[in-house]
């Protein structure tokens, strides 16, 4: 703990005028953690002090290994990675429920909806909801020949489509289904898709204008992701070296 004299010039204390500094203990934050976990109990909840090599290692060999299925389990164990995905995420920690059921399999064959993940996001404007929808890493959001959407994409574009519409109609049904008093309307649907690094300038483009042209649809690459993740890694790392210099 230290104590520091304040100066009219600097924050319009009087002269002689004093105030602590108190330097947060391990159990502090642990207890901050907690207390933010708990206002959504039943999500995953996710915080960057969580991040780390290993989970990080292990995401990018379940996008390597390729199944939806590995993607969703990384996710799932460090949800923290979701956030470089998600705009207005204020990077305030997020809640993630993994597969949850918004419209149930109805008798006629309707395998229902359920999206990979509903997230939630805080900011200093409040809480963020949106939807997230998860495709092959090896899969390409526009065609081979840049022209136009793939196959995958256009089938994403629909299902983010049908949870948002859904949504809109029956939010107090899902509300309740799922008991999240919390929940409101998504701010919209983030599809994750494919890789940045190989894809062409028109398959660039293609995705950046359904973005421009489609605001509840962000087209996000796992590129992202991992760029994103490795640099605050990095940066932590040479912040706790500096600290042991001084």
């Amino acid at each position: 703990m230290s104590q520091k004299t304040g100066d009219d010039e600097f924050g319009g204390f009087n002269p002689g005028q004093s105030f602590k500094v108190t330097r947060a203990t391990p159990e502090d934050i642990a207890r901050f953690h907690e207390n933010r976990a708990a206002v959504f109990p039943t999500a995953r909840y996710g915080a960057i002090r969580q991040l780390t090599e290993e989970k990080v290692d292990a995401f990018e060999a379940a996008l390597e290994a390729g199944p939806e299925e590995g993607i969703q389990q990384a996710l799932t164990d460090c949800p923290y990675l979701l956030q470089y995905a998600t705009p207005n995420s204020g990077h305030h920690g997020l809640w993630a429920f993994p597969k949850e059921t918004i419209r149930p399999r109805s008798a006629l064959d309707d395998p229902g909806l359920i999206p990979d993940f509903l997230i939630v996001t805080a900011s200093s404007l409040g809480y963020f909801w949106h939807i997230v929808e998860l495709k092959r890493f090896d899969a390409d959001f526009g065609n081979a020949a840049g022209d136009g959407f793939s196959t995958t994409a256009h089938k994403a574009i629909a299902q983010c489509n049908g949870y948002l519409e859904h949504l809109q109609d029956y939010i107090d049904t899902v509300r309740a289904s799922l008991r999240l008093k919390k929940l409101i309307q998504p701010t919209g649907a983030v599809l994750l898709i494919g890789d940045s690094d190989r894809e062409t300038p028109r398959q660039v483009d293609v995705r950046r204008a359904f973005v421009r042209n489609t605001p509840r649809i962000d087209v996000v690459t796992y590129r992202r992701l991992l760029h994103g993740a490795r640099a605050d890694l990095m940066f932590h790392a040479s912040a706790a070296a500096w600290q042991e210099i001084g």
